[in-house]
């Protein structure tokens, strides 16, 4: 796919980003400046980058959370289709013995 330019928004600042997909682009930019409005609500009178800082450790906290829940999912359907797989095993082998 090619890569379009989009002209997007973030608190107050207007940048021009690459992408494949422009909504997206567009979605992202718009979390972003949401994350950092929500905190300089928050937290008037902080500089930009302060701002820009403690958004990024923001995202980068609900994503590490969002990664481990997937990870916990990921073991616990594992363990289940380990599961499922050793009873299907039983069932063959009761089968087997039964034919």
């Amino acid at each position: 796919m090619t890569r379009k330019e989009t002209r997007v928004k973030i608190f107050n600042s207007e940048y021009n980003l690459q992408g494949e997909n422009p909504e997206k682009v567009e979605r992202l930019s718009d979390y972003v400046d949401g994350i950092m409005n929500r905190i300089n609500s928050e937290s008037p009178n902080q500089s930009e980058e302060t701002i820009a800082v403690v958004s990024a450790l923001n995202i980068a906290e609900e994503y590490f959370r969002e990664k481990d829940y997937k990870s916990g999912l990921e073991k616990e359907y594992s363990a289940m289709l380990e599961e499922c797989e050793n009873k299907l095993k039983s069932i063959s082998a009761l089968i087997d013995e039964n034919l």
